[in-house]
């Protein structure tokens, strides 16, 4: 068990180095949408692993992005670990009730919806910038390009015999 934790943290820490030299490379517009690596690694682990990890390792990396932001302390923690305990609930180790591909690309973007409106919402709380806007430029489209992006890696994952959480 802790072997496993300490590969997705591992995991974890090489992706936000990327998410904090690397992404805006190909991040889009003047309002510098990006995708959310990060969180693709934790509603992943979520839903291979349960709540608890996905919890535990949505905690982890959200207070590694706080730290190395340096910007509300807390809040991608508290958004990472919301979106962990919620792809928890995706979990299945039985092979009969395994999910298609497509399915998990509802759960990428439900998930990267829910954590990217609480996120945004408390940061641009007090801000001049309407909840319409925040919504539709900040909420939507960081989501719709986080679950692109989830998706050309949902197309690549092999069926793995543990948890078959891909039909």
């Amino acid at each position: 068990m802790i072997v496993s934790y300490l590969k997705y943290i591992a995991i974890v820490i090489l992706l936000v180095a990327i998410q904090k030299t690397l992404i805006w490379l190909i991040a889009l517009s003047n309002y510098n949408i990006s995708p959310d690596l990060v969180i693709l690694m934790v509603i992943y682990v979520g839903i291979a692993r349960g709540h608890i990890e996905g919890l535990v390792i949505g905690f982890v990396s959200g207070l590694m992005i706080d730290v190395l932001s340096g910007s509300f302390l807390g809040l991608s923690a508290l958004c990472y670990t919301i979106t962990g305990f919620i792809a928890g609930y995706f979990c299945v180790k039985e092979r009969e009730d395994s999910y298609k591909k497509y399915f998990l690309v509802g759960i990428v973007f439900l998930c990267a919806l829910i954590a990217n409106t609480i996120y945004f919402l408390i940061f641009y709380q007090g801000s001049p910038i309407t909840v319409q806007n925040i919504f539709l430029i900040y909420i939507l489209s960081t989501t719709t390009y986080t679950t692109l992006v989830g998706s050309l890696f949902i197309l690549f994952i092999k069926d793995n015999k543990r948890t078959a959480y891909i039909g």
